[in-house]
């Protein structure tokens, strides 16, 4: 009778298993809707949270427009202004301007900048380093006093047979024009001005009222100086919040090109700063200097006091246009002393006319016999500058001396009316 019971028993287990399984299947299908149903709930949540923020920055960008026009229109504008100041100045920008240039003085005027349209313009050209006394200048003959140029200028030998005119005639304290060449450049000088003034120039009050809420990190310009312009870029870190919504955007580089041929100015004032210090027969003013729309003015003793007077020189480019004027580079040139030419015969016979040894010397046989002649490297007017002195006296056009001086000395000068150059001549009376 255990047949029968075994197998019920089996049948039993086997539904019971059935069951189990069925019940398996049942939880993970359940478990598995769930999960998808969380699943797809939470891609739709993060989905319409990115649309929403997208949008919201979006929507911040359009808003800040203006104010990146306003930031961008400020670059372009210090850019000019950097420009215009340097040309203006002698390439200077003052640190009171927001430059890198120690402001002078009102007492250096005259002796580190002079005052021209408004302006310190600072000096371009000085004279050579040992010619800073200003007092009685005396160069061709006197050892003590650098015979400048030269002791026999303009020739080049004793046999007066050649003359040359290149020497040294100045200084030039035209600043670089890159920084990678020295301190003050027009590059680091535009820059910094940029830097200096931006905050000042970039004034976010006007949108304030408009429910912005905006900060402006430091700035950092830099600018590459070209043959047809001057580009600029500037990293200004600005954050932009939306006092509302609580958006908010950040906006960085700003670039702005400002056309002007700085950099064709620059080399070509400088190559007529080097001809005009190292020639001192060269013209600043001459028709071969003004080509390619660029022209040379001298603004002839714009300053003058004492012992020290100076030019303005004014280059003007018709082809670079800043605010609707051409640009202009002006700068100093400081005095420096007119050079006499050295006289070859430097004792002169004159005949004594009577046994108590006088003789007569007039101001005609002076010049005849010295024919002296000068050149000025600054182009001052020499004409008439030439004169005769005898014991600190001067002999006139017109005058006739009687002496009877063994060996009287004469000196032979020439001035531009501050400083001067001048030679000795000795006089040797001849008996007949």
């Amino acid at each position: 009778m255990a047949g029968p019971d075994l197998k019920a028993k089996v049948e039993v287990k086997m539904k019971s298993e059935k069951s189990q399984i069925t019940m398996l299947i049942i939880v993970g299908l359940v478990l598995f809707i769930v999960v998808s149903l969380v699943l797809y709930l939470s891609k739709s949540v993060a989905k319409n949270t990115a649309k929403n923020n997208i949008k919201g920055v979006q929507q911040t960008a359009i808003d800040v427009q203006p104010i990146s026009d306003f930031v961008a229109k400020c670059l372009n504008k210090l850019a000019k202004d950097a420009i215009i100041l340097l040309g203006k100045q002698g390439g200077v920008i003052y640190k009171s301007q927001g430059g890198t240039s120690v402001d002078y003085r009102d007492t250096g005027e005259g002796i580190q900048f002079v005052k021209y349209s408004g302006h310190n313009v600072a000096y371009n050209i000085n004279p050579p380093a040992f010619a800073n006394s200003y007092d009685d200048i005396s160069y061709s003959s006197d050892i003590k006093n650098g015979n400048y140029p030269w002791i026999i200028f303009p020739y080049t030998s004793r046999s007066y047979a050649n003359e040359k005119y290149d020497g040294f005639f100045g200084i030039s304290y035209m600043p670089p024009i890159n920084s990678s060449e020295g301190s003050h450049s027009f590059q680091d000088q535009i820059e910094t001005y940029i830097d200096n003034n931006m905050a000042a120039c970039a004034n976010f009050d006007i949108f304030k009222n408009q429910g912005y809420e905006i900060k402006m990190d430091r700035v950092n310009a830099t600018i590459v100086i070209g043959t047809n312009d001057v580009a600029v870029k500037s990293s200004i870190p600005i954050k932009i919040t939306n006092m509302k919504t609580r958006e908010f955007t950040d906006i960085n580089e700003f670039t702005t090109n400002i056309d002007v041929r700085l950099k064709d100015i620059y080399f070509y004032t400088k190559d007529l700063i080097n001809n005009d210090i190292k020639n001192i027969n060269f013209e600043l003013v001459n028709k071969d200097n003004n080509k390619n729309s660029i022209s040379v003015k001298i603004v002839k003793t714009a300053y003058s006091a004492g012992k020290i007077k100076a030019d303005i020189v004014v280059i003007t480019d018709e082809k670079s246009s800043i605010n609707g004027k051409p640009f202009e580079y002006t700068f100093a040139r400081k005095n420096r002393a007119p050079a006499l030419y050295y006289i070859k015969n430097k004792d002169i016979d004159f005949v004594v006319k009577d046994d108590n040894g006088y003789y007569d010397i007039a101001y005609s046989d002076l010049w005849a016999r010295l024919s002296p002649k000068a050149i000025d490297p600054d182009e001052d007017d020499l004409t008439n500058q030439i004169r005769f002195y005898f014991q600190n006296a001067e002999i006139k056009n017109g005058d006739t001396l009687t002496l009877n001086d063994r060996q009287p000395v004469f000196k032979v000068e020439v001035t531009d009316g501050v400083l001067s150059d001048w030679q000795p001549i000795t006089g040797n009376p001849v008996y007949p």
